[in-house]
């Protein structure tokens, strides 16, 4: 499909069936059909545009949200607590967060059921601040170092000698 500019100008024939800006009664159904036409066409040119952007684009990727809490009545002298989950939004990181079993825990050693979500400190991304919890390992265990099993090191030369046998040798002698 040719490249059109958005800026274009109308289709011309439209403009032959205009009579001083006005089209004829006996002009109008030929009209209506060109401007219907060039509507369709602009429509499709459009459809075209939005499905390779879509292609482009892809489907967007989780990413880091942080949430910002402060207990059940906001004190100045307690800092919040910030979170860090992994999600498409901030509403559905705030989704993902209430099901995290640290989430539960914090909650408990508040000592509130209700905590102040803070939205003026909740945004996507890392916080500038490092005091901040980061859950997106327990969302996803498997990608967390401390779950992957080590391989076993190899041994090289012998292996230590027991207590018991280090002490047999030393009253042998």
């Amino acid at each position: 499909m040719p490249r059109r500019s958005t800026a274009s100008p109308p289709d011309p024939s439209l403009n032959l069936r205009r009579d001083a800006n006005v089209v004829g009664a006996d002009e109008y159904p030929r009209y209506d059909n060109v401007r219907i036409t060039t509507a369709i066409e602009a429509s499709d040119h459009l459809d075209t545009v939005v499905e390779r952007l879509t292609a482009m684009v892809g489907a967007p990727r989780p990413r880091a949200f942080t949430l910002t809490f402060t207990g059940s009545t906001p004190h100045e002298d307690t800092a919040p607590t910030s979170f860090v989950v992994t999600a498409l939004t901030l509403d559905s990181a705030l989704q993902t967060l209430a099901v995290l079993p640290t989430w539960g825990k914090w909650l408990e050693s508040a000592g509130t059921e209700d905590p102040v979500h803070l939205p003026q400190q909740s945004h996507e991304g890392l916080p500038a601040h490092d005091r901040f919890t980061d859950l997106r390992g327990e969302q996803h265990p498997a990608l967390t170092p401390s779950s992957t099993s080590r391989p076993a090191g190899t041994v090289i030369g012998s292996r230590p000698a027991s207590a018991a046998a280090t002490a047999a040798a030393r009253t042998s002698r």
